[in-house]
């Protein structure tokens, strides 16, 4: 029985660590940037190759992963029993959590190279929109916000 609350806990935690800071979508903008002139310019697609973007992993999923383990495993047993499986348990939940989290913070992204009007050649990556796709040769629209995030639309 003690598992019930147990595994209901690790769903809330596990709820609560939040979105990929990446967003679902390049159309998500920060109230940092919204109501803020962006500056547009065009450039014509030289390259497109898909990515995958990691962001840099946090210890959320690792410390949620080891409590989580080291509660179920407390709960096993009496005595020394019981401190043996709380540190195993702890240590095999940080595992979990920490292929999780890493499983969690990966989006499928695509780099886009890019030749501006000034000649200028530049790459942005951004996350993969399936309702857009780019090809080389593609006139597109680049979008800089003043906090430098730069979006790709066509």
């Amino acid at each position: 029985m003690k598992l019930l609350p147990i595994l209901t806990l690790s769903l809330f935690l596990i709820a609560c660590a939040g979105p990929n800071p990446y967003g679902h979508s390049t159309e998500n903008y920060s109230t940092r940037e919204a109501n803020h002139p962006m500056h547009v310019s065009h450039a014509t697609v030289l390259d497109v190759q898909p990515v995958t973007i990691d962001s840099a992993s946090n210890i959320v999923g690792k410390i949620t992963g080891g409590l989580l383990g080291g509660i179920a495993g407390s709960s096993v047993g009496g005595g020394r029993g019981s401190a043996a499986a709380a540190v195993a348990g702890a240590v095999v939940g940080g595992m979990i959590g920490k292929k999780a989290d890493e499983l969690y913070n990966k989006a499928n992204g695509v780099q886009i190279t890019l030749q501006f009007e000034d000649g200028l050649v530049r790459a942005i990556v951004q996350e993969v929109n399936s309702n857009v796709f780019f090809r080389k040769g593609d006139q597109v629209t680049v979008i800089e916000s003043p906090t430098s995030k730069a979006r790709v639309i066509q």
